[in-house]
């Protein structure tokens, strides 16, 4: 969640995507995008957005929240990974990379209280 998306409710500090660009391409990239791709959803956002990066370009529903269980990101996230080479936090890389690339089922019981607290991240008033 990066502060040129909006605030979120968290103690964790938003670091700016522009100072998350990678010096280089992922050499696994098509797998961990793959991953990001295939996470749950929790909050299904209908929405056009600007790239970050380049105002000539759009991305459809970025605000939608996904998950793995152990993650929330946004669905842009895959994008700005591949377009832009934006980095993962390393702990989360080495994650996708121990799960062989696929996200792991999840019950509902489970899926519901990442929604919760998604939902709590995410929207002040609620």
């Amino acid at each position: 969640m990066f502060r040129e998306f909006g605030p979120v409710r968290s103690a964790e500090l938003q670091e700016s995507i522009f100072d998350s660009v990678a010096a280089e391409e992922l050499p696994d990239l098509t797998q961990v995008v793959g991953y990001l791709n295939s996470g749950h959803v929790l909050i299904d956002v209908m929405d056009v957005a600007d790239d970050a990066f380049d105002s000539t370009r759009q991305v459809m529903n970025g605000s939608t929240v996904i998950t793995d269980g152990d993650w929330l990101w946004r669905k842009d996230l895959a994008y700005y990974v591949r377009r832009h080479r934006v980095a993962l936090p390393e702990e989360f890389l080495a994650l996708i990379r121990e799960r062989d690339y696929v996200v792991p089922s999840r019950s509902v019981p489970e899926l519901a209280a990442c929604s919760r607290q998604a939902r709590d991240l995410m929207f002040w008033n609620s």
